[in-house]
Protein backbone atom coordinates (compact mmCIF):
# COMPACT_ATOMS: atom_id res chain seq x y z
CA UNK A 1 0.00 0.00 0.00
CA UNK A 2 1.20 3.60 -0.90
CA UNK A 3 1.98 5.48 1.90
CA UNK A 4 -0.23 8.83 1.24
CA UNK A 5 1.51 10.87 4.04
CA UNK A 6 5.39 10.25 2.71
CA UNK A 7 3.71 10.79 -0.81
CA UNK A 8 2.41 14.09 0.27
CA UNK A 9 6.04 15.10 2.07
CA UNK A 10 8.05 13.87 -1.32
CA UNK A 11 5.73 15.89 -2.98
CA UNK A 12 6.60 18.80 -0.85
CA UNK A 13 10.36 18.50 -0.65
CA UNK A 14 10.06 18.44 -4.87
CA UNK A 15 8.16 21.62 -4.88
CA UNK A 16 9.97 23.47 -2.14
CA UNK A 17 13.62 22.37 -4.71
CA UNK A 18 11.51 23.77 -7.76
CA UNK A 19 11.25 26.98 -6.35
CA UNK A 20 14.72 27.15 -5.72
CA UNK A 21 18.11 28.68 -8.29
CA UNK A 22 16.54 29.70 -11.48
CA UNK A 23 13.22 27.86 -10.42
CA UNK A 24 10.51 26.18 -12.81
CA UNK A 25 12.66 25.10 -15.91
CA UNK A 26 13.11 21.95 -17.32
CA UNK A 27 16.55 21.22 -16.60
CA UNK A 28 14.86 20.86 -12.67
CA UNK A 29 11.43 19.32 -13.07
CA UNK A 30 12.70 16.36 -14.85
CA UNK A 31 15.19 15.57 -11.68
CA UNK A 32 11.67 16.26 -9.62
CA UNK A 33 10.28 12.46 -9.34
CA UNK A 34 7.63 12.61 -6.99
CA UNK A 35 6.23 16.10 -8.84
CA UNK A 36 6.85 14.62 -12.39
CA UNK A 37 4.54 11.43 -11.22
CA UNK A 38 1.95 13.35 -10.10
CA UNK A 39 1.69 16.26 -12.58
CA UNK A 40 0.80 13.38 -15.75
CA UNK A 41 4.57 11.41 -16.16
CA UNK A 42 7.68 12.04 -17.72
CA UNK A 43 6.45 10.93 -21.09
CA UNK A 44 5.43 14.51 -22.08
CA UNK A 45 6.63 17.91 -22.82
CA UNK A 46 7.74 20.35 -20.77
CA UNK A 47 5.25 23.13 -21.96
CA UNK A 48 2.41 20.39 -21.02
CA UNK A 49 3.54 20.40 -17.39
CA UNK A 50 3.99 24.18 -17.12
CA UNK A 51 0.67 24.54 -18.00
CA UNK A 52 -0.69 21.92 -15.86
CA UNK A 53 1.18 23.37 -13.10
CA UNK A 54 0.40 26.90 -13.52
CA UNK A 55 -3.47 26.13 -13.50
CA UNK A 56 -3.00 23.99 -10.27
CA UNK A 57 -1.15 27.38 -8.96
CA UNK A 58 -4.46 29.28 -10.10
CA UNK A 59 -7.25 27.05 -8.25
CA UNK A 60 -6.06 28.57 -5.22
CA UNK A 61 -8.43 30.45 -3.27
CA UNK A 62 -6.04 32.96 -2.11
CA UNK A 63 -5.18 35.15 -4.93
CA UNK A 64 -2.30 37.03 -3.01
CA UNK A 65 -0.35 33.05 -2.38
CA UNK A 66 -1.28 32.82 -6.07
CA UNK A 67 0.61 35.61 -7.48
CA UNK A 68 3.35 34.73 -4.15
CA UNK A 69 4.19 31.66 -5.96
CA UNK A 70 4.03 32.50 -9.49
CA UNK A 71 6.69 34.67 -8.49
CA UNK A 72 8.83 31.95 -6.28
CA UNK A 73 8.44 29.65 -9.08
CA UNK A 74 9.93 32.26 -12.09
CA UNK A 75 6.50 31.81 -13.67
CA UNK A 76 5.15 35.54 -13.22
CA UNK A 77 5.53 37.76 -15.74
CA UNK A 78 8.23 40.32 -14.97
CA UNK A 79 9.94 37.36 -12.87
CA UNK A 80 10.86 34.80 -15.47
CA UNK A 81 14.69 35.98 -15.94
CA UNK A 82 15.62 36.54 -12.15
CA UNK A 83 17.85 33.77 -11.54
CA UNK A 84 17.67 33.33 -8.20
CA UNK A 85 14.51 33.06 -5.54
CA UNK A 86 16.30 35.25 -3.24
CA UNK A 87 16.30 37.97 -6.04
CA UNK A 88 12.73 37.15 -6.75
CA UNK A 89 11.45 37.24 -3.17
CA UNK A 90 12.85 40.57 -2.75
CA UNK A 91 11.93 42.51 -6.13
CA UNK A 92 7.92 41.27 -4.83
CA UNK A 93 8.85 42.61 -1.35
CA UNK A 94 9.64 46.03 -2.88
CA UNK A 95 7.00 45.46 -4.63
CA UNK A 96 3.50 44.73 -1.96
CA UNK A 97 5.59 46.12 1.05
CA UNK A 98 6.29 43.00 2.58
CA UNK A 99 9.24 41.52 4.36
CA UNK A 100 11.72 38.62 3.20
CA UNK A 101 11.09 36.50 6.05
CA UNK A 102 7.20 37.03 5.73
CA UNK A 103 7.22 35.67 2.16
CA UNK A 104 9.39 32.19 2.79
CA UNK A 105 7.13 31.66 5.44
CA UNK A 106 4.01 32.29 2.54
CA UNK A 107 5.44 30.19 0.20
CA UNK A 108 5.68 27.33 2.60
CA UNK A 109 2.25 27.08 3.53
CA UNK A 110 1.01 27.66 0.29
CA UNK A 111 2.91 25.16 -1.04
CA UNK A 112 1.26 22.79 1.47
CA UNK A 113 -1.86 23.90 0.33
CA UNK A 114 -0.85 23.29 -3.99
CA UNK A 115 0.49 19.38 -2.66
CA UNK A 116 -2.66 18.56 -1.59
CA UNK A 117 -3.94 20.33 -5.15
CA UNK A 118 -1.77 18.31 -7.05
CA UNK A 119 -2.27 15.23 -4.90
CA UNK A 120 -6.25 15.16 -5.41
CA UNK A 121 -6.02 16.69 -8.96
CA UNK A 122 -8.36 18.65 -8.23
CA UNK A 123 -7.86 21.41 -10.52
CA UNK A 124 -8.78 22.69 -14.41
CA UNK A 125 -6.27 20.27 -16.80
CA UNK A 126 -5.11 17.92 -14.00
CA UNK A 127 -4.24 14.36 -15.38
CA UNK A 128 -6.50 11.94 -15.61
CA UNK A 129 -6.57 8.65 -14.37
CA UNK A 130 -7.00 5.80 -17.03
CA UNK A 131 -10.37 4.89 -16.40
CA UNK A 132 -11.61 8.05 -15.69
CA UNK A 133 -13.48 9.32 -18.53
CA UNK A 134 -11.85 12.17 -20.75
CA UNK A 135 -13.16 16.03 -21.17
CA UNK A 136 -15.58 16.89 -23.56
CA UNK A 137 -13.76 15.63 -26.95
CA UNK A 138 -10.44 14.62 -25.45
CA UNK A 139 -8.71 18.23 -25.09
CA UNK A 140 -7.77 20.90 -22.64
CA UNK A 141 -8.43 24.54 -23.62
CA UNK A 142 -5.37 26.40 -22.90
CA UNK A 143 -6.31 29.21 -24.62
CA UNK A 144 -9.53 30.56 -26.10
CA UNK A 145 -9.98 34.05 -27.58
CA UNK A 146 -13.03 35.70 -28.36
CA UNK A 147 -14.23 38.81 -30.19
CA UNK A 148 -17.43 39.61 -31.04
CA UNK A 149 -18.65 42.08 -32.81
CA UNK A 150 -22.32 44.24 -32.54
CA UNK A 151 -23.84 46.82 -34.72
CA UNK A 152 -26.59 48.49 -33.58
CA UNK A 153 -27.82 45.89 -30.95
CA UNK A 154 -27.41 43.10 -33.50
CA UNK A 155 -24.77 40.26 -33.29
CA UNK A 156 -22.16 40.02 -36.71
CA UNK A 157 -19.47 37.62 -36.22
CA UNK A 158 -17.51 36.30 -33.44
CA UNK A 159 -13.67 35.92 -34.16
CA UNK A 160 -12.62 32.67 -32.25
CA UNK A 161 -8.43 31.72 -31.78
CA UNK A 162 -8.34 28.73 -29.40
CA UNK A 163 -4.97 26.56 -28.62
CA UNK A 164 -5.90 23.06 -27.43
CA UNK A 165 -3.44 20.51 -25.71
CA UNK A 166 -4.57 16.74 -27.09
CA UNK A 167 -4.99 14.21 -24.11
CA UNK A 168 -5.49 11.01 -26.18
CA UNK A 169 -2.72 9.58 -28.95
CA UNK A 170 -4.54 10.64 -31.84
CA UNK A 171 -6.78 13.53 -32.33
CA UNK A 172 -7.91 14.23 -35.87
CA UNK A 173 -10.26 17.61 -35.01
CA UNK A 174 -12.79 19.29 -32.35
CA UNK A 175 -16.24 19.27 -32.11
CA UNK A 176 -18.32 23.23 -31.88
CA UNK A 177 -21.98 23.18 -31.26
CA UNK A 178 -24.39 26.45 -31.49
CA UNK A 179 -27.50 27.12 -30.60
CA UNK A 180 -28.36 29.31 -33.64
CA UNK A 181 -27.52 28.35 -37.35
CA UNK A 182 -24.49 29.89 -38.19
CA UNK A 183 -21.21 29.15 -40.76
CA UNK A 184 -17.72 28.85 -39.94
CA UNK A 185 -15.27 30.62 -41.74
CA UNK A 186 -11.60 29.09 -41.76
CA UNK A 187 -8.82 31.34 -40.61
CA UNK A 188 -5.99 29.61 -39.81
CA UNK A 189 -4.92 25.51 -38.91
CA UNK A 190 -8.16 24.57 -39.92
CA UNK A 191 -11.03 23.16 -42.30
CA UNK A 192 -14.80 22.68 -40.82
CA UNK A 193 -17.46 20.72 -42.29
CA UNK A 194 -21.24 21.70 -40.65
CA UNK A 195 -24.66 19.94 -40.12
CA UNK A 196 -27.68 22.35 -38.95
CA UNK A 197 -29.63 20.43 -36.21
CA UNK A 198 -32.76 21.73 -34.71
CA UNK A 199 -32.35 25.00 -33.28
CA UNK A 200 -28.68 24.84 -33.98
CA UNK A 201 -25.20 23.71 -35.57
CA UNK A 202 -22.53 20.84 -35.21
CA UNK A 203 -19.44 22.44 -36.35
CA UNK A 204 -16.58 19.39 -36.74
CA UNK A 205 -13.73 21.56 -37.06
CA UNK A 206 -10.60 19.13 -38.79
CA UNK A 207 -6.85 19.92 -38.07
CA UNK A 208 -4.29 19.83 -41.24
CA UNK A 209 -3.11 16.68 -39.41
CA UNK A 210 -3.76 14.61 -36.46
CA UNK A 211 -2.53 15.77 -33.12
CA UNK A 212 -0.50 13.18 -30.54
CA UNK A 213 -0.82 13.02 -27.28
CA UNK A 214 0.62 16.05 -25.42
CA UNK A 215 0.82 18.40 -28.68
CA UNK A 216 -0.47 21.93 -29.05
CA UNK A 217 -2.43 23.62 -31.78
CA UNK A 218 -3.27 26.50 -32.66
CA UNK A 219 -6.39 27.13 -34.93
CA UNK A 220 -8.83 30.07 -35.53
CA UNK A 221 -12.28 30.97 -37.34
CA UNK A 222 -15.30 33.18 -37.97
CA UNK A 223 -18.26 32.32 -36.54
CA UNK A 224 -21.42 34.38 -38.62
CA UNK A 225 -25.32 33.45 -38.94
CA UNK A 226 -26.17 31.42 -41.55
CA UNK A 227 -29.02 33.53 -42.30
CA UNK A 228 -30.81 36.74 -40.11
CA UNK A 229 -32.87 34.87 -37.21
CA UNK A 230 -34.12 38.48 -35.61
CA UNK A 231 -36.76 40.43 -37.40
CA UNK A 232 -36.86 44.39 -37.20
CA UNK A 233 -39.24 44.52 -34.27
CA UNK A 234 -37.65 42.33 -31.85
CA UNK A 235 -34.67 44.53 -32.74
CA UNK A 236 -36.15 47.16 -31.31
CA UNK A 237 -37.39 45.14 -28.56
CA UNK A 238 -34.16 43.47 -27.16
CA UNK A 239 -33.45 43.93 -23.96
CA UNK A 240 -30.68 42.22 -22.74
CA UNK A 241 -28.08 40.00 -24.60
CA UNK A 242 -24.20 38.30 -23.92
CA UNK A 243 -21.40 37.15 -25.20
CA UNK A 244 -19.86 33.85 -23.56
CA UNK A 245 -19.50 30.42 -24.16
CA UNK A 246 -20.03 27.14 -22.43
CA UNK A 247 -17.44 24.83 -20.98
CA UNK A 248 -17.45 21.38 -21.29
CA UNK A 249 -14.00 21.17 -22.35
CA UNK A 250 -11.93 22.20 -19.47
CA UNK A 251 -10.17 25.54 -20.08
CA UNK A 252 -7.19 27.71 -18.43
CA UNK A 253 -7.65 31.04 -20.03
CA UNK A 254 -10.71 32.39 -21.63
CA UNK A 255 -10.41 35.87 -23.08
CA UNK A 256 -14.04 37.67 -24.10
CA UNK A 257 -13.97 40.84 -26.32
CA UNK A 258 -16.78 42.67 -27.46
CA UNK A 259 -17.10 45.70 -29.62
CA UNK A 260 -20.02 48.10 -29.93
CA UNK A 261 -20.35 49.77 -33.73
CA UNK A 262 -22.76 52.51 -32.97
CA UNK A 263 -25.42 51.89 -29.82
CA UNK A 264 -23.59 51.38 -27.12
CA UNK A 265 -25.16 49.89 -24.32
CA UNK A 266 -25.47 51.43 -20.44
CA UNK A 267 -25.09 48.74 -18.08
CA UNK A 268 -22.60 46.09 -18.88
CA UNK A 269 -21.15 43.34 -16.82
CA UNK A 270 -18.91 39.60 -16.50
CA UNK A 271 -20.40 36.69 -15.74
CA UNK A 272 -18.35 33.53 -14.25
CA UNK A 273 -19.49 30.02 -14.24
CA UNK A 274 -23.14 29.88 -14.16
CA UNK A 275 -25.78 27.35 -15.13
CA UNK A 276 -27.63 27.71 -18.48
CA UNK A 277 -30.43 29.19 -16.46
CA UNK A 278 -29.26 31.40 -14.21
CA UNK A 279 -26.63 32.59 -17.40
CA UNK A 280 -26.20 35.73 -17.38
CA UNK A 281 -26.81 36.73 -14.07
CA UNK A 282 -27.20 40.57 -12.92
CA UNK A 283 -24.61 43.35 -12.96
CA UNK A 284 -23.05 44.35 -9.33
CA UNK A 285 -19.99 46.56 -8.29
CA UNK A 286 -17.90 44.51 -8.54
CA UNK A 287 -18.71 42.84 -11.86
CA UNK A 288 -19.62 46.05 -13.70
CA UNK A 289 -17.63 47.26 -17.03
CA UNK A 290 -16.81 49.80 -18.60
CA UNK A 291 -16.87 50.81 -22.51
CA UNK A 292 -13.49 51.97 -24.14
CA UNK A 293 -13.80 55.39 -26.50
CA UNK A 294 -12.99 52.70 -29.16
CA UNK A 295 -16.41 50.92 -28.10
CA UNK A 296 -14.75 47.33 -27.13
CA UNK A 297 -14.67 45.80 -23.62
CA UNK A 298 -12.86 42.85 -22.63
CA UNK A 299 -12.70 40.56 -19.31
CA UNK A 300 -9.99 37.71 -18.97
CA UNK A 301 -11.37 34.07 -16.69
CA UNK A 302 -9.39 31.35 -15.68
CA UNK A 303 -10.22 27.67 -14.52
CA UNK A 304 -13.36 27.17 -16.37
CA UNK A 305 -14.79 23.53 -16.88
CA UNK A 306 -18.36 21.62 -16.13
CA UNK A 307 -20.16 22.80 -18.63
CA UNK A 308 -21.05 26.15 -16.82
CA UNK A 309 -20.99 29.26 -18.89
CA UNK A 310 -18.68 32.50 -18.35
CA UNK A 311 -18.60 35.39 -20.60
CA UNK A 312 -20.08 39.56 -21.07
CA UNK A 313 -23.57 40.52 -21.09
CA UNK A 314 -24.87 43.74 -21.10
CA UNK A 315 -28.30 45.23 -20.86
CA UNK A 316 -30.00 48.33 -22.89
CA UNK A 317 -32.52 49.71 -20.71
Amino acid sequence: MIDKSKKNEDLITDLLFLRKGSGFVASRVYEASAFVEVIGGKNQIFENIKIRFTAAIHSLPDKQNVETLLVAFGLLSGYENIYLLKDRRAKYGKQINRKYDTLADREVAAIEELAIRLLTAYYSGAPLPADFPLPHGGFLLNQLSVTTIMQDRQFVMHEQMRKVISLVKVAKGFQYHCTERTKIIPIEGCTVETTYVNKGSKHNIWFPEPLRLGQIHKFSFQEVLEESEKPEESKRELVEDFAGQSFETPTLNFRQKVIFKGDKPPVIWSYKNLSRIERPGEPYDNNKLNVNEDGSVQEDFIQLYGGLHSGIAWRWK
